[in-house]
């Protein structure tokens, strides 16, 4: 065989196992990169719905004696300020207990009153909240997973690196939502 046709077929393989490489990397690249703008949106849908909660609570909060308006609002203050996922579940799990006793108190109120209505928009958000949770949570874990492995792994970092996940320390306050009895 023609040494010449031999070199023309090795510099074509490394060619095409270039092209292979390159576009394995772009992809891993484009791959982390937009699941960490999915995570990035699924994390904000999941603040926006936490700190919703303020609106929807406030007839609650009319209702209430000062120190347990001061204790909410306080709560509120807390989630507000608090950026990544563990200050928003521990601020989320305070807000959660000092709500607690304003909706069992609700539940006293007459069907179709402001707090009995608060009371039950209170419940729904908390439901989509739990289910921004776990969507925000299992975006998360995929994304922790994926840059564990080659070559995502090269491109962490340009997705934002590891994302925490949302866990709530007092699971109790936010796993049963308040419950409506008629």
């Amino acid at each position: 065989m023609d040494p010449q046709l031999i070199t023309w077929i090795v510099i074509g393989a490394l060619a095409v196992l270039a092209v292979i490489a390159i576009a394995w990397i772009v992809s891993a690249s484009v791959s982390m990169r937009r699941l960490g703008a999915s995570v990035d949106e699924r994390w904000a849908a999941l603040a926006e719905t936490l700190e919703r909660r303020r609106s929807v609570a406030a007839p609650l909060l009319e209702v209430a004696s000062e120190p347990q308006r001061a204790q909410v609002t306080d709560a509120f203050a807390a989630l507000e300020r608090a950026s990544g996922p563990g200050e928003k579940a521990a601020a989320e799990a305070e807000l959660q207990r000092s709500l607690r006793p304003l909706v069992q108190a609700a539940a006293s109120q007459p069907v179709g009153s402001t707090a009995a209505e608060a009371r039950t928009a209170l419940a729904a958000l908390d439901d989509d909240a739990q289910a921004r949770r776990r969507d925000y949570n299992t975006g998360a874990r995929e994304l922790n997973a994926k840059a564990r492995r080659f070559p995502t792994s090269l491109f962490a970092g340009s997705a934002g690196g590891r994302r925490d996940f949302f866990e709530v320390d007092q699971s109790g306050a936010v796993a049963e939502p308040p419950r409506i009895q008629f």
